[in-house]
């Protein structure tokens, strides 16, 4: 079925593959489509210049900052490509106008891909990027990861560490020392813990 542009979501926890399953759908279209990948700039846990999954899979990609310049950026990648790829879309939790601007991208007949976290880490509740992305999409991919503490399905990711203050906010950038799957039982008994004296 031919398509004419759309906002495709990759969502689930940390470690489930996200990324790599953008990664490789991203190269299947470069066969016939101009295809860009951003990646935030804020993401630097592996590489500077390129998009790395916690699998090691990679693949070159652009720095898009936050705010305007973001923004400004994704509508520039429009005149020159088909496909835009984004990594990490969580990071731009603060961000307004950052879903309307990838809707806008869809109405103009780019196919935009987005990876991204859909739930906080502190207590499993709903990112606001993901409140306003998600309704926008054509398609989403639910994806998960197994328990780090019983090994059953998990889609909650939990913090284990303290968060590491950059410019006075708390960075969110993290990899395995920092983050682990759980399930929802297993987070919810974790998150009652840490809340009790």
């Amino acid at each position: 079925m031919k398509t004419r542009g759309g906002l495709i979501v990759i969502t689930g926890p940390m470690f489930s593959g996200k990324t790599t399953r953008l990664i490789k759908d991203l190269n299947k279209l470069k066969k016939t489509k101009r295809v860009v990948l951003f990646k935030s700039v804020i993401d630097n846990r592996y590489s500077s210049s390129d998009v790395v999954s916690h699998d090691g899979t990679k693949a070159p990609a652009s720095l898009l900052p936050k705010g305007e310049e973001g923004i400004a950026a994704l509508k520039q990648a429009a005149s020159d490509y088909d496909v835009i790829g984004i990594d990490e879309a969580h990071f731009w939790e603060d961000t307004k106008g950052f879903a309307q601007a990838l809707n806008e991208l869809a109405f103009q007949s780019k196919t935009v891909y987005v990876s991204m976290l859909s739930r906080s880490s502190d207590d499993g509740t709903a990112l606001e990027i993901a409140k306003d992305i998600l309704p926008l999409a054509d398609n989403i991919y639910l994806l998960n990861s197994k328990c780090s503490v019983c090994s059953i399905r998990a889609s909650f990711t939990k913090r284990t560490t303290p968060y590491k203050m950059v410019d006075g906010k708390p960075s969110y950038v993290g990899g395995a020392e920092d983050y682990e799957t759980r399930c929802r039982g297993c987070f919810s008994r974790q998150s009652r813990k840490t809340k009790s004296p």
